[in-house]
């Protein structure tokens, strides 16, 4: 095989390779999105019965997820946030760009998890299953499986208690 022939391989070999690459991509993509999308539809769901204007009250509008390696201009995360507004304090669930391997997290912003935590909600896929991720400094996460009870616990912090 002369050097022409093997640069035609060698640029055979990469296209495929980035159209494999694409291709894994965008299934994960579409199945990322999907998943959000469902989680939403549950916490929606969770929240229904305990709906009340100027309480609390569950709206969704379209996001598109970026960071620092995928800068909003060029973000092909196309999907949704979620905010929960109890007591007057918003609860934003927003998307954080797709993670290796398909892995999907949202920032949960407006609960805090000490001075310096975080709070996020994790889906490993192939797992459906979600978890509530707390990060405090350099200590592991603590991390509890996400349910109706778990979420309506952490939105119960941010009710007023009256002082007696």
């Amino acid at each position: 095989m002369d050097n022409v022939q093997q640069l035609g391989e060698m640029l055979r070999h990469y296209a495929e390779s980035e159209a494999h690459k694409k291709q894994l991509f965008e299934s994960q993509s579409a199945v990322w999105a999907t998943r959000i999308g469902e989680l939403f539809d549950q916490i929606q769901h969770w929240l229904e019965p305990v709906q009340t204007p100027n309480l609390l009250e569950v709206s969704r509008e379209v996001y598109v997820a970026s960071g620092p390696s995928v800068p909003v201009e060029a973000s092909t995360f196309k999907t949704e946030k979620l905010t929960v507004v109890i007591a007057g304090k918003p609860v934003e669930f927003v998307p954080d760009v797709m993670g290796a391997g398909g892995q999907i997290s949202l920032a949960v912003m407006g609960l805090t998890a000490a001075r310096y935590g975080s709070i996020s909600l994790v889906c490993l896929p192939p797992s459906a299953n979600w978890q509530w991720r707390k990060t405090n400094g350099l200590k592991d996460p603590d991390t509890f499986s996400l349910d109706a009870n778990f979420l309506a616990q952490q939105l119960q912090s941010l009710i007023p208690r009256e002082r007696g």
